[in-house]
């Protein structure tokens, strides 16, 4: 289901608060001998709003009007509100053994021995704050794997070849088109 929120995101002011830089956190993986990527389960709809901010996401069907009680997405500062939850679930443990961009998490250990415990700290945190993951789409102890666009590796970080093949197809930019065709590439 899709509710449009221009209206209601017009109305609210940007809350300003930075996401990480994807740069850092894909640099703080490397030399990690395993990783652990963590799927959360529809993680967006698992923040709680607070029961005044509930009645501004009404909307109307033919069955009568509805509100969100957790957050939805397409509100204009659900990515904010959702880094600083995740940030806050791990605490002191973001950028040591956990690293989380919006959605996507990885535990990293520094030795493959450090991962039962490593793994622990952030179930804990997670379990402490009720957040629910997706098993199906969590992948744990592994050398390498995706991470926000890159491949990352205890040896290395390399750009992922589907986005490459993708932006060499686009072919010469002449243009701003050019530009924007690019950068849908890599988005993609």
């Amino acid at each position: 289901m899709c509710v449009d929120y221009t209206s209601l995101n017009k109305a609210c002011p940007k809350v300003p608060f930075p996401l990480p830089r994807i740069d850092q956190i894909v640099d703080s993986t490397a030399g990690c001998e395993t990783l652990s990527f963590l799927d959360v389960y529809s993680g967006y709809h698992q923040i709680k709003m607070k029961e005044s901010d509930q009645l501004v996401t009404s909307f109307i069907t033919p069955f009568g009007m509805y509100c969100y009680v957790t957050m939805p997405f397409g509100l204009r500062n659900a990515g904010a509100t959702y880094q600083r939850c995740m940030l806050h679930v791990f605490g002191k443990h973001t950028g040591s053994t956990v690293e989380a961009y919006v959605d996507d998490t990885v535990v990293k250990s520094k030795r493959r021995g450090d991962l039962i415990q490593d793994l622990e700290i952030a179930f804990s945190c997670l379990r402490t704050n009720q957040i629910k993951l997706n098993p199906e789409k969590c992948v744990f102890g592994v050398p390498r794997g995706m991470l926000l666009g890159y491949i990352v590796s205890q040896r290395s970080i390399e750009a992922n070849p589907e986005k490459d093949s993708d932006i060499t197809r686009v072919g010469p930019i002449r243009d701003i088109k050019g530009v924007q065709r690019v950068t849908d590439a890599w988005r993609l």
